[in-house]
């Protein structure tokens, strides 16, 4: 199971590695899902730690107990993590108003169609 489990996180570390993202609004979506892959990590060692314990293990307590602190470490980062996606709207709020209700000829505003007019 434990390779598995590796072998998990590495698909994982590769697909981050390959990220790239094509605007603000798929960076919003994946820090918002941030929060549900935390709490699919902590199921995991919830049930690895549960099979441990029902099983006919001679797993010591207090291993068990560590493992334990780390899942609840986890759970309380995963609740952390569903203030980004309010956060983001926040502090984004403008852009993805403009996102959600942009203006007619809203490209006439890009930066691009723009650059000889900064510092005027």
């Amino acid at each position: 199971m434990t390779a598995r489990i590796i072998e998990a996180s590495r698909e994982l570390v590769g697909s981050a590695l390959m990220y790239n993202p094509e605007g603000m609004m798929e960076i919003g979506n994946d820090f918002a899902s941030l929060p549900e892959f935390l709490q699919n990590l902590a199921k995991s060692i919830q049930h690895m730690t549960r099979q441990v314990q029902e099983g006919d293990t001679p797993m010591d307590p207090a291993i068990v107990d560590m493992v334990k602190t780390i899942h609840a470490g986890i759970i309380k980062v995963a609740q952390s993590a569903e203030d980004l996606k309010p956060a983001f709207e926040n502090y984004h709020a403008d852009d993805i108003k403009r996102i959600r209700q942009p203006r007619r000829n809203e490209q006439m505003w890009d930066v691009a169609n723009n650059r000889d007019h900064f510092g005027r």
